[in-house]
């Protein structure tokens, strides 16, 4: 593969991310209320077997984009003034740190999903709470580490180090407030505290793949335009 076909294929790397992210997070029903009986967690994991099966496949796929996209990012942040570009290891390990966490954030469902599958089941409530408490509390840890990643990714564009518009810039920094506040609230409850909170975890996590999914775009668009004014070094 060349050097620009590779730079396409990085471009885009992002938005493929965003897309395989979305699907992992909405093929199956929401997860019952952590503090609920285990026996209806366990009937939510036995009914939606294939699909909790099959979004954990799409999110560690999702992951392993990332980890592609933050590379990429820095890559061409590295063509412009390399002294300037003093974001640039935090784009690299924010990215690559969420992308991490969040494929370990996949283990709690897919054993759930897995060991609803076998016999004799998950005979032991205290394993099925267990499973749901972490799944939740890695959901914390994964916001922090993406909290990180739209901190630099926003630093980088508002500096001009990226060449993407501004307003992504700010948004980027929104969605990372967003993502602190979820943390706050994930760590200090034990269950789920209603419409008004849940709306901002939604904005965390739909905020996080807007800014991967428009950044990528972006990238793409002016790719196509280098390969047009400049085809030769495109």
């Amino acid at each position: 593969m060349g050097d620009r076909r590779l730079g396409t294929f990085g471009a885009g790397t992002g938005a493929a991310f965003a897309v395989l992210e979305l699907l992992a997070g909405f093929i199956y029903p929401q997860q019952p209320r952590i503090d609920g009986p285990p026996a209806v967690t366990v009937a939510w994991a036995r009914s939606n077997r294939v699909a909790l099966q099959t979004g954990m496949i799409f999110g560690l796929a999702a992951a392993a984009l990332l980890v592609w996209f933050s590379g990429y990012l820095v890559t061409r942040m590295a063509r412009g003034d390399v002294e300037q570009a003093t974001v640039a290891p935090m784009v690299l390990g924010g990215g690559v740190a969420a992308a991490v966490v969040a494929a370990v954030a996949a283990i709690p469902i897919a054993l759930l999903a897995f060991m609803v599958g076998q016999a004799p089941g998950i005979p032991d409530p205290t394993v099925v709470r267990l499973l749901a408490d972490l799944n939740t509390v890695l959901f914390a840890a994964s916001a922090v580490m993406t909290g990180v990643f739209l901190i630099a990714i926003g630093l980088a564009i508002l500096r001009g180090e990226l060449g993407a518009p501004r307003w992504l810039g700010r948004f980027s920094l929104v969605a990372a407030g967003f993502n602190a506040v979820t943390v706050w609230m994930v760590i200090t409850f034990s269950t789920y505290h209603g419409k008004w909170w849940n709306i901002v975890a939604f904005g965390a996590y739909i905020g996080f793949v807007i800014v991967v999914f428009s950044l990528s775009v972006t990238l793409l668009r002016r790719r196509e335009k280098v390969d047009v004014t400049d085809p030769v070094n495109a």
